[in-house]
């Protein structure tokens, strides 16, 4: 019997399930299995998959490493697997490897069949060699010049990540659990239906993660766990230090501010892996590159909510009675109301033409509006009447868009808007950390990027207690957040050249929305009359720093 590990250093933080639905039993602590029903995939380039399991031992760590290393000097960017692999019938087993570029397949090597004791022997020294560290010390930090450990998130793994291969004559079960889902009919109208529909498109999820340049088919690293994610983020903020203040490279780090850019950059591209091809790795030294990045940490995270709610309710194990799919999906989302609005009701109408004439001609934006839906979400009204908000001696609400991917809204609908994570770096948006919301709808359907969605996109009304007065500067500054507290502010306004020429309440729209101003845009669009209308922005700009200042109000699915 081998000896007992000791558990590493630095243990990662817990996974939590934010989500207001159903809880998710999670089935993973950082390395350690805390679920007997954890399935970690055994290593694609093993050549006989369907005989061994990945080695969990009896205090649940699991002998699965990904290791990831880029040096942009040297244009290297490069994995390697590392797994203990248990024979399923019998005592024999295997300490199997796998490595080479980002992207590509890589070269195999499989030691054994041989005992636990010498299977463990080499795994341990495989992993010291590459990465400085013994297993038991994995979490400590990168050591320069080594590989770094990747953990992973093993959740669902059952669901995403089994083999495509079929045993000779084994039923079709995807495809007869799809086909019995069908003949349940769902009791949702059938505008929900199209949109849960498109919110939960594997497709488009597939679309968005090539489009930010993380294609999840290609890269041998498997799924990135919060914590991952957390350390990408951590790097950038470094990053962003440097670029922003280059004398830091010298008095913290003390090297050249190139120097320490690219130590940045290979610590960045080696937590979160990019696949290069044959290019030589990009240093993340301007707010460009930083920005684009950020995004893209942004994105990961905002599409893990919608993932996670499309394997729960594709688990039909766990169903305790026959329910459509997109009922099943609509449900997690635990929203109070989404009702879809008649087409010739004057509400509808209304917001229609705001759609449509809010619209900025420099956009060139042409809409193909097919459904609104009125929403409220679950405690949204509540968390505004218990804060500070609510409270305000000079209150100013308004009626404003929001645009995002169509990615994005499992995570928006059933958490809300978010604001970026503290790790995040500041100086990565544009006016602070915080909810952008426009007075023009073709500025917030910029963000939509619909051509990763089949041409259709997600828009959001949104009543933002903006409070009175703003903070109000023309040009971008990522203090913004900090200025607006100094001068009592709870939002900031960046000041566009042209705006709408008069507001109007809400309530015509609807009772609720008495006291709630929008655009009147029989009045047009026009140029800025305020004094400090000279920045760089075309249209208005609203940001708030406070999730409790929003609702949403209503969703838009508009054809582009």
């Amino acid at each position: 019997m081998p000896p007992k590990r000791k558990a590493p250093a630095k243990a990662a933080d817990k996974d939590k399930d934010k989500g207001k639905g159903k809880a998710k039993q999670q089935k993973q602590d950082g390395q350690k299995a805390i679920s007997r029903d954890i399935d970690v995939p055994v290593d694609e380039g093993y050549n006989d998959r369907w005989n061994v399991k990945v080695y969990v031992d009896d205090d649940g760590i699991i002998y699965d490493a990904s290791l990831n290393q880029t040096n942009i000097g040297g244009n290297n960017n490069k994995f390697y697997r590392l797994q203990l692999l248990q024979d399923a019938k019998s005592n024999e087993y295997f300490a199997h490897t796998r490595w080479g570029r980002v992207g590509d397949f890589g070269q195999i090597k499989t030691m054994g069949p041989e005992s636990l004791e010498a299977a463990l022997k080499d795994f341990d020294k495989k992993f010291k060699d590459k990465s400085g560290h013994k297993w038991e010390d994995r979490g400590e930090p990168a050591k320069k010049g080594k590989y770094t450990f990747i953990e992973k998130s093993y959740e669902d793994d059952s669901e995403d990540e089994k083999p495509a291969t079929k045993k000779e004559n084994e039923p079709e079960e995807e495809e007869e659990e799809e086909e019995e889902d069908s003949k349940i009919e769902s009791k949702l109208p059938n505008q929900t239906q199209r949109l849960i529909e498109l919110i939960f498109n594997q497709n488009h999820f597939n679309s968005v993660l090539e489009g930010i340049g993380y294609n999840a088919e290609k890269l041998p690293l498997g799924k990135l766990s919060k914590a991952t994610l957390k350390q990408g983020f951590d790097h950038l903020n470094e990053l962003a230090s440097l670029i922003k203040h280059p004398k830091l490279a010298d008095t913290k780090h003390h090297m050249t501010q190139k120097e320490a850019i690219e130590e940045y950059s290979n610590k960045y591209y080696s937590t979160i892996p990019h696949d290069f091809g044959r290019r030589r790795p990009t240093p993340i030294d301007n707010q460009d590159i930083l920005r684009t990045e950020i995004s893209m940490l942004d994105t990961l995270t905002d599409m893990e909510v919608a993932n996670t709610i499309m394997k729960t309710t594709t688990d039909k194990k766990k169903d305790a009675e026959a329910v459509n799919m997109l009922d099943k999906r609509f449900g997690e989302l635990n929203l109070d109301e989404m009702t879809p609005l008649e087409h010739k009701s004057d509400e509808y109408k209304m917001l229609a033409e705001y759609l449509v004439k809010s619209s900025g001609q420099s956009h060139g934006i042409r809409y193909r509006l097919e459904d609104i839906f009125r929403i409220q979400r679950n405690g949204e009204e509540q968390r505004f009447e218990n804060s500070e908000f609510s409270k305000l001696h000079k209150s100013d609400k308004r009626l404003l868009w929001h645009g995002s991917r169509t990615t994005n809204f499992g995570g928006i609908l059933s958490q809300g808007l978010r604001i970026a994570p503290p790790e995040a770096p500041v100086n990565g948006y544009a006016f602070g950390k915080g909810v952008y919301l426009a007075d023009i709808s073709s500025k917030s359907a910029q963000y939509c990027q619909a051509g990763m969605s089949g041409n259709t996109g997600l828009l959001l009304l949104v009543e933002a207690e903006l409070g009175s007065p703003m903070y109000e500067i023309p040009t971008g500054d990522y203090n913004a957040e900090e200025q607006a507290k100094k001068h009592n502010c709870i939002s900031t306004l960046g000041v566009g050249r042209t705006a709408p020429q008069a507001w109007m309440d809400a309530e015509g729209i609807h009772e609720s929305l008495a006291g709630v101003t929008f655009p009147d845009v029989s009045k047009g669009i026009g140029d800025n009359k305020a004094k400090n209308a000279n920045g760089y922005l075309l249209h208005n700009e609203y940001i708030c720093y406070n999730v409790a200042q929003l609702k949403i109000k209503y969703l838009f699915r508009v054809g582009f």
